[in-house]
């Protein structure tokens, strides 16, 4: 068979001569354009599009057709290859979404060339696509429709039920459930026979069946179209000993209870007998296995008609930013505070409505040491049907010997002990860190003495674990004009609590004799903001005590500056800036001066307007990105640091609340600034304005074994109350 250099033979596709095709992908290694390699991966789709043959029969050039396609994507930049998968993904879906054309299955092999975590942004671009182009509700009914024809019919693509699945979610969440009910509805029959397939068996391949049939649970057409079929899957799967296979089998029976319930409502009276003689059979077979109750699948929404009527005219599809949860937690659980605790809990009440933490925390982190133990606590501070827990298991885990429980701690030393911890065994997995009791008392008690900053390269902010702390860059006055300083690397986060909470310090001191300058770049996960000296009677605000930070100060008198240039100490200016900006921004205000006579840390009773909204001072190149939003407020109430009690204030899902360990109320955001002292805010949680405040996460997206812990401990909880109750 002849073939191009560059590019499948005009006809030679049309031939279907599979040893030749083999040998022409093996061989193509040659470099090509851009160009090329887009036109021969859109041939090779016109190709597969029509290939007839079982897949047994095709596998041996499907696998070297998915190399080549491997090949191609590793051999182009990062833009060639997004112009790459965009031609490929437009003209796939230009097959499927045709109602009129008979697409191959085995077209589905060119989806390995998209990563698996670009899946839905690629289905959610091609939505979109067709909002514009008005051919949303035809184009979606044909795309689905072709999907779950292949996920009948092949088993050689293990791309094709993770596009499946996306695609059933991306359409839940632009509501079009309406499209869903009628083409799971034909379909449903089918795919609930796959279940006895005697092939070993993929768990993603169940799910998109269970997820079907656990979202038409409400439907009774769904119910009537399987229910002829149920003895025989069932029969199939308790054959069966594998593990999976018993899952599925427990999952399936706990659905199809749900399913005949449902199905049994609409009947009333004597009709009810007439519902069990039809359905007798069911009946007879289920009654043989148990279902649970507490199936996590039951969770899930059910698809309702009548949802997506914009769907139907063609007009845009409205969305939502996540599926609707299962058991939305309608209530605030608080925290038991058992001794000197109050200043974890507080951080934890916190950190659960920075919702991009919390979520990351309790879907992708649960395997971690530490990181395991938050998920738990945050998984069932969101699901817990009880309104207080508590979080001693946790705790005892993560706290230092250097947080004893003979008496009270800072909240903010806590808070960065935490985020240290969390970082390192992400990024490392090594031991955890120390952090040493004195080093944030002394940059408390230092607030007047040494002035607003320390003379450290990061000014008055926490330490991050992979700091970008570098030597001071010298710069001379005849060349600092000329030229701008050595730019600073894109940081590499090495780990979740950097990329949500760090941001980078730029900070530029110079020579007042000389006019040489040097400058110093390091990573913060706060910044510990103090007071001027102001007369009394006057009020702070958030914003001027940032704005303050990072105003030029002069170093003079014992501050003064050892210049490399002069070789001797000399008076300088130091500015500081934040060149690029954290997601969440945590401020903690140095409220605390330390008492020589007393030995204790006492508390500045400044009068301080908590601004909801701040502006952080940045460098030009970040003036986009400087806007951020109150969300939380850890506040003392107490006259010292080592005495007293913490709480939170926090805002969760547009309404404020007042967390005071086990006891959470609404509030509203005036109390913020209208506290009585000694309550005072001392550690502020901002959210930059262009993140999104996020949602819970749904039930069914945890791992399994944190969905296994939290019905056991509903259930436990559920167990003791009934108990409670029946107590005289």
């Amino acid at each position: 068979m002849a073939v191009k250099k560059h590019g499948l033979a005009g006809n030679s596709y049309k031939q279907n001569n599979i040893p030749a095709l083999s040998q022409y992908f093996l061989a193509n290694d040659e470099q090509c354009s851009i160009e090329e390699i887009v036109k021969q991966c859109l041939d090779l789709i016109e190709y597969l599009s029509h290939i007839p043959g079982t897949e047994e029969e095709l596998w041996s050039l499907l696998r070297t057709i998915e190399q080549f396609y491997i090949r191609m994507v590793n051999r182009c930049s990062t833009t060639e290859r997004n112009e790459m998968v965009a031609a490929v993904l437009d003209k796939f879906h230009s097959y499927i979404s045709d109602p009129g054309t008979s697409v191959s299955p085995a077209t589905s092999i060119v989806l390995v060339i998209v990563d698996e975590s670009e899946v839905k942004t690629r289905i959610e671009q091609w939505f979109d696509q067709q909002q514009m182009s008005g051919s949303v509700t035809p184009s979606i009914r044909s795309a689905l429709s072709c999907l779950l024809h292949w996920r009948l019919e092949w088993h050689r693509t293990p791309t094709l039920e993770n596009w499946l699945m996306w695609y059933i979610r991306v359409l839940e969440e632009k509501c079009a459930f309406d499209i869903l009910i009628e083409i799971s509805l034909e379909n449903i029959s089918k795919l609930f026979l796959t279940l006895r397939n005697p092939l070993p068996r993929r768990q993603i391949q169940d799910d998109v069946i269970l997820h079907v049939l656990v979202s038409l649970r409400e439907s009774p057409e769904a119910f009537n179209r399987i229910s002829g079929h149920v003895g025989e899957v069932l029969v199939h799967l308790a054959e069966d000993s594998g593990q999976w296979s018993r899952q599925l089998l427990q999952n399936l029976v706990d659905i199809l209870y749900n399913m005949m319930n449902c199905a049994m409502k609409a009947f009333k009276g004597d009709t009810v007998m007439t519902f069990k003689e039809k359905y007798a059979e069911v009946i007879d077979c289920l009654e043989r296995h148990m279902a649970y109750d507490e199936c996590t699948l039951l969770q899930r929404p059910a698809w309702k008609k009548g949802q997506s009527k914009k769907a139907e005219t063609g007009s845009p599809i409205q969305s939502t930013k996540r599926m609707v949860r299962a058991k939305p937690v309608l209530k605030k659980v608080g925290l038991n505070n058992k001794g000197n605790t109050c200043y974890m809990i507080s951080i934890f009440q916190a950190l659960l409505v920075a919702r991009q933490f919390s979520t990351h925390v309790m879907v992708n982190m649960s395997d971690l040491p530490y990181w395991s133990g938050m998920a738990v606590l945050f998984a069932k501070m969101t699901f817990s049907i009880e309104t207080k827990l508590d979080p001693d298991e946790f705790i005892a885990v993560v706290k230092s010997p250097m947080f004893s429980t003979d008496h009270q701690h800072d909240s903010s030393e806590f808070l960065q002990y935490l985020l240290e911890l969390l970082h390192t065994y992400e990024s490392h997995g090594a031991t955890a860190p120390s952090l040493s009791s004195s080093t944030h008392r002394e940059e408390q008690s230092g607030e007047t003495s040494r002035g607003r900053r320390s003379l450290s390269p990061r000014p008055g902010s926490s330490k991050a674990a992979c700091s970008l702390k570098r030597p001071m860059e010298s710069e001379s006055g005849s060349t600092r004009k000329r030229s701008r300083a050595k730019e600073l690397d894109q940081p590499l986060y090495k780990s979740s609590v950097d990329s949500l909470f760090s941001g980078i310090l730029f900070t530029r001191i110079e020579c007042v004799q000389c006019r040489s300058s040097s400058i110093s770049r390091d990573m913060f996960r706060d910044l510990q903001l103090a007071f001027p000296e102001k007369q009394q009677g006057s009020q702070y605000s958030v914003q001027g005590l940032l704005d303050y930070y990072c105003a030029k100060e002069k170093l003079t008198g014992d501050n003064k500056y050892k210049c490399s240039c002069c070789g001797s100490l000399q008076d300088a200016e130091r500015s500081v800036a934040i060149e690029i900006t954290p997601k969440f921004l945590v401020l903690v205000l140095k409220s605390f001066k330390f008492d020589a006579k007393l030995q204790v840390q006492k508390k500045l009773l400044h009068s301080v307007h908590h601004n909801l909204s701040v502006t952080l001072p940045t460098v030009r190149t970040q003036q986009s990105l400087n806007s951020y939003v109150l969300f939380a407020a850890v506040i003392h109430s107490g006259s010292a640091l080592d005495s007293g009690h913490y709480y939170t204030m926090v805002k969760d899902q547009g309404n404020w609340y007042i967390c005071n360990d086990d006891i959470v109320t609404k509030a509203d955001e005036k109390e913020l600034s209208n506290l009585k002292v000694p309550d005072t805010p001392y550690i502020l949680f901002y959210r930059r304005s262009d993140v999104e405040e996020g949602t819970y996460p749904a039930l069914y997206s945890l791992s399994q074994k944190l969905q296994d812990q939290l019905m056991a401990h509903n259930k436990k909880y559920e167990t003791l109350r009934n108990i409670a109750r029946k107590c005289p």
